[in-house]
């Protein structure tokens, strides 16, 4: 019985390695492929002005407008996909008259304007507008210039005034 245990066990482990001499492989490749679309994303903080006034000529009871401008600044946030180019412009707020933007205080306006860099040389609205490149996961802050001139500011009547401007970026998805 042993020598016939024996005998099994020799046989069983001969088949064993002859299976394993018998197994072959195969290789095939995986395909992975991914698209990365662009996409952009924008938020919009609050320019104010804050509590403006004339400077009056105490002596003379008189208001001096000219020169006396009023000048304020907000960021707007921006992510991109990164390469990405984007485009931020602005429309005319909810009162404009024509191209003016004018914000309101009950019936009274009062004309301001946004520009495109602290110059305040290029007014930011449909055409014209802020550029940015898009760099990935890192939010960006772009600034945007807000004026009141001196002699807008002569003509407002005393108040509160608020407009409320849409700010748009565009990009190639």
């Amino acid at each position: 019985m042993k020598t016939r245990m024996k005998h099994l066990a020799i046989a069983v482990a001969a088949i064993g390695m002859a299976s394993a001499a018998l197994a072959d492989t195969d290789t095939a490749n995986l395909a992975v492929s991914a698209t990365v679309q662009n996409a952009c994303a924008i938020s919009a903080g609050t320019l104010a002005f804050g509590t403006l006034a004339l400077d009056v000529n105490a002596g003379l009871g008189t208001a001096t407008a000219a020169n006396h401008d009023a000048d304020s600044g907000a960021s707007i946030s921006i992510v991109c996909t990164n390469g990405a180019s984007a485009a931020i412009t602005a429309d005319l707020g909810l009162q404009p008259a024509g191209s003016v933007r004018k914000m309101i205080s009950g019936s009274n306006l009062l004309a301001y304007e946004l520009y495109t860099s602290s110059a305040r040389t290029t007014v930011l609205n449909d055409t014209n507008s802020i550029s940015y490149t898009g760099s990935g996961a890192a939010t960006t802050d772009k600034a945007v210039y807000g004026r009141i001139t001196g002699t807008a500011l002569a003509a407002a009547k005393a108040g509160s005034y608020a407009d409320t401007v849409a700010m748009l970026i565009t990009y190639t998805p």
